[in-house]
């Protein structure tokens, strides 16, 4: 599949712009977490390994919606991406590093 397929110019911009960070703002239904998940799709395209990507959202819904376009995209390799919600990660830093955090 083409990852830029049916995307607009700035859509196509923020996927293909893999040199650094990218700020995605935009309304309700502009296509925001269309972008994040063709980028995603578009980095592991490049050879990047689905593990070694975080994508953070703010709701569960969110976080669901993004893994399911994602496996549309990418197939099975998007179970390996993490994809969470802040809480979710927060919670994962804790538990997985509470010793550096001199926590029981």
């Amino acid at each position: 599949m083409n990852h830029l397929e049916g995307l607009n110019t700035p859509q196509k911009e923020a996927v293909i712009t893999t040199d650094g960070p990218v700020l995605v703002v935009a309304g309700a239904g502009a296509g925001k977490t269309r972008v994040i998940t063709h980028r995603i799709a578009h980095i592991v395209s490049q050879g990047i390994e689905p593990s070694s990507i975080l994508a953070v959202t703010f709701t569960n819904k969110a976080s669901q919606e993004m893994r399911s376009r994602l496996e549309g995209l990418i197939g099975p390799m998007a179970d390996r991406v993490h994809i969470r919600t802040f809480h979710s990660l927060g919670l994962y830093i804790i538990r997985n590093h509470y010793n550096l955090l001199n926590l029981k």
